[in-house]
């Protein structure tokens, strides 16, 4: 079989375009990750902003089902404004990806490894807080609240300030989540969740 000089040409603009795609959709992402980091940290592991959780080895269900509960509503951002930037919050931030962004943003943060971060915390606290955990968190957020495979955000080693910030906010209803998820930390006393705290912030 005989092929033409247009035949091979388009075979070459064919082959050229779908090479460049998957190139365009790399430079995409990482333009779009570079955003995220300046919030989250570099790889999205939050190393300045103790009120930020650290992302980076999240699974990408998880973080995809949550930037599309930004971008609908379901699920309110807390305002933030860099030194010397404007406003924003992670609705507005969300609002602007496609589905496309967002799938490419989840696929990328989660082969990124997630970095604890290493902290003070009340060893007697601990011990209450494991208990706790066991008996009203492990069977959604196992190992400890570390395995990303739970499609479930990874618990141990956030900030304290974060963790303080998110369960605040589910105890004052600010916050929704699931009714299994709810149903188990709304029997829940305060200090309970306190030692909840220390018990994730000293996974390091």
């Amino acid at each position: 079989m005989k092929f033409s000089k247009l035949d091979v040409f388009g075979t070459v603009i064919s082959a050229l375009i779908l090479v460049a795609a998957p190139l365009a959709a790399v430079a995409g992402v990482d333009e779009m990750a570079k955003e995220c980091d300046e919030c989250h940290g570099k790889g999205g592991n939050s190393t300045e902003h103790k009120d930020v959780p650290s992302i980076a080895g999240f699974s990408a269900v998880t973080i995809e089902d949550t930037l599309n509960q930004y971008k609908t509503g379901d699920r309110k951002g807390m305002k933030y404004k860099e030194d010397d930037g404007e406003e924003t919050d992670m609705n507005k931030e969300a609002e602007e990806l496609s589905d496309e962004d967002i799938k490419a943003l989840a696929k990328h943060y989660a082969g990124q490894k997630f970095i604890a971060h290493k902290q003070d915390f009340d060893a007697a606290q601990v011990k209450k807080g494991a208990k706790v955990h066991d008996k009203s968190c492990e069977k959604c957020h196992s190992e400890g609240g570390t395995n990303a495979a739970d499609d479930a955000a990874i618990l141990s080693g956030q900030w304290r300030d974060y963790l303080e910030t998110q369960m605040s906010d589910l105890h004052s209803g600010k916050r929704d989540a699931p009714k299994k998820m709810m149903k188990k930390f709304e029997k829940l006393e305060d200090g309970e969740i306190k030692a909840l705290i220390e018990y994730y912030v000293s996974q390091q």
